[in-house]
Order: C-alpha cells, then structure tokens, then sequence
C-alpha cells in the first residue's frame, strides 16, 4: 500500500467522524480527553491529524497520551503518525508503537507491523516476521493482510510454499471483495494450483475481478474465452 493511500485509511478509520463534531460537542470531546478517556483522546487526536492544515504536533500529543495509558488504538495511531505524517519519517518509533498494539491484538497494527517487517522500514527485512503478523491479521479478517499472506505461501517467502494455503488466503481476501485476489483465485482454478483445474469457476473469478476494474482479469478472461 502507497504511504498515502495509509494515511488517507488512517485518518478515516476509527475517530474519523469528529472532524464534524459540533462547537458544543468538541468541548465535550476536550472534557472527557482532558481527564483521561483514551477513546476521546484518540477522537481529538484525530480531529488535529484531519484538519488543513494539519496539526501534528497536537494529533501526537492526544495520541501520545492515550498510547502511553496502554490504549491499542492510540499506539496505533500514534505509530501511524510517526510511520507516515511526520517529516522526516521515523519508522523504528513506529514499528515500537505498532508492535505494541499488535500484541494486543489490533489488526490493523498487526498487519502495518507485517509491512514494515515486509518492507524493511525500521528494521532488518525479516519475510518471516512478516508473515506471522500477516497471519494474525489475516485471521482477524484484513483483506490486505490475507492477499499479501496468500502471495507469500505462492511464492514460498518467509514460509514455506504451500498453494493449497496460498489459494485459502487469497479466497478469504476475494470473497471480501479484494480484485486482485480474485483474479488470483481465478489463476489458481485455471493452472490447478492447490486445486483441480476448473476453467468454469476460473472464468468465475476472472469475471469478479474484471467487474471491479482489475487489467489482469480482463485479460485473463479474454484469453480463457478465446480458447
């Protein structure tokens, strides 16, 4: 995922809607943050980090104090700001943020964890650790966390390759409406990867995806037809 495309998802997630929070409602907002609620920490923390301009400096305060009550979603965020919203960057404070979070069982930690692993971004390449933080998002139902998680039984990179758990995460990703996950579980039935070969149900897929957009699948499909 483009560090951009992170940032506008995380900006949008759990807090997102106080930027249209009321005069009378902000000062609420500011009451409960300023006596401890991690919750509305994180709200007013996220109405700095979505404001034009943006107010970093105040976004990481909120987020700080939240993180540092233990609070998964403001050590999310908190790395978050550190991993994408700061200049310079600072991914090894983002990587101790969101491996906090992680531990705890946040999703989205966990699978922004498996990338900066993936990546290298703050640490040693490590596809291994990679993929076990992958996994625990995967199961927790991150579509991009179960793609990227099918890709690396494929191709064998920091686990084993294995097609027939490779098709099952790309199959959870797919039936969450990712494209290109469908236009891999098409690939799978076509080539008989981890399954037997099913031209039907490959077209199928291929189908799918093309319907959303993705350039591989329509091409697949043509040359599937045209045979």
């Amino acid at each position: 995922m483009k560090r951009c495309s992170f940032l506008f998802l995380l900006v949008m997630s759990s807090a997102a809607f106080s930027l249209c929070l009321g005069q009378d409602a902000t000062g609420s907002l500011q009451d409960k943050a300023a006596a401890g609620d991690p919750a509305a920490q994180v709200q007013l923390g996220m109405k700095y980090a979505l404001a034009y301009p943006r107010n970093v400096k105040e976004a990481i305060k909120w987020f700080s104090l939240a993180a540092n009550a233990g609070y998964a979603d403001g050590q999310f965020h908190l790395a978050g700001m550190y991993d994408v919203a700061i200049s310079p960057q600072n991914p090894a404070e983002a990587i101790k943020w969101y491996t906090l979070a992680a531990k705890q069982g946040h999703k989205d930690a966990q699978y922004r964890l498996g990338v900066m692993y993936d990546q290298g971004r703050g640490t040693n390449k490590d596809y291994a650790e990679a993929a076990r933080w992958y996994a625990k998002a995967a199961e927790q139902g991150r579509p991009e966390a179960q793609y990227r998680l099918g890709q690396m039984y494929e191709q064998g990179t920091g686990v084993s390759q294995d097609y027939g758990r490779a098709l099952k995460w790309y199959l959870s990703a797919a039936n969450l409406g990712r494209p290109e996950a469908q236009y891999k579980v098409g690939y799978f039935y076509e080539k008989g990867f981890g399954v037997a070969v099913n031209k039907a149900e490959a077209l199928a897929w291929y189908q799918k995806s093309g319907a959303l957009g993705y350039p591989d699948a329509k091409d697949a499909m043509k040359s599937l037809m045209d045979e």
